[in-house]
């Protein structure tokens, strides 16, 4: 797959971060954890929306009607990738502020850009293993249900995307700059839009400026929680793979 020259990119600064939200690890594997619990888990075994996110910040997180401003901007906001060169200026930080104060506190880096044709979505299900080669296809972890079951909201997003009105945006958490495997945050029922409209959907990468490595409670933790005498022989093969790396890295 070639890959094209990035998108310009945009600091932003989150001093203020409930901690909601927290991707650690890099490329090889990454966890994201929700209020401190490690939740998802994305990793190489070697063998080749922001809504029900607000509710878990409690009293101090976001309004309402601040969530309802996010998702109403990330349904048209106006970032028009070139069309010669498929890039799209960075987005105006404070646009996204509802939902970087759920992420942890620290320095973010953030880009818009339109995703590769080869987008593989990956959805979590209980004592499930899935494959693929991250190195060939970008790959998005949902948080939410998929598919998305309000198809009313699914065929509105993909009638005006296929009308080349303004393009709604997804958000997804990416460990590292180069990681090709990011937790979708926002945008369950515009990936799904996307795919019917059969158009490579727009997509606003956050990523730690400096990445956070994985530390060692969280990865036993995870490795309690994932690993379950109910899963097959291969299911805990795969996934002690997984955790042995983790572990290694980890601090």
């Amino acid at each position: 797959m070639s890959r094209r020259h990035p998108s310009p990119s945009v600091c932003v600064d989150v001093p203020d971060g409930h901690g909601v939200i927290e991707v650690t690890g890099d490329a090889g594997g990454s966890l994201l954890l929700l209020v401190g619990d490690p939740v998802f888990l994305e990793g190489n075994d070697g063998c080749g929306s922001v809504g029900w996110l607000a509710a878990r910040a409690g009293a101090g997180g976001p309004g309402l009607a601040e969530v309802k401003y996010l998702g109403d901007w990330l349904s048209a906001p106006g970032l028009v990738p070139d069309p010669r060169t498929g890039r799209v200026g960075p987005p105006d930080p404070e646009r996204l502020r509802p939902l970087l104060t759920l992420l942890a506190p620290g320095r973010y880096v953030m880009r818009a850009e339109v995703a590769p044709h080869h987008l593989r979505v990956v959805h979590p299900r209980a004592l499930e293993v899935q494959h693929w080669y991250p190195d060939e296809d970008l790959a998005l972890v949902t948080t939410d249900t998929w598919p998305p079951r309000d198809h009313r909201a699914v065929r509105g997003y993909r009638d005006r995307i296929r009308a080349g009105g303004d393009l709604p945006a997804l958000v997804a958490l990416f460990p590292t700059a180069d990681s090709w495997v990011g937790y979708l945050l926002d945008g369950h029922h515009k990936l799904a839009a996307y795919q019917q409209a059969g158009i490579a959907p727009l997509l606003i990468r956050l990523t730690p400026h400096v990445p956070s490595p994985v530390r060692r409670d969280d990865v036993d933790r995870a490795r309690a929680a994932f690993l379950s005498g109910e899963a097959t022989p291969h299911h805990d093969e795969a996934l002690g793979r997984v955790f042995a790396y983790m572990r290694a890295e980890s601090v």
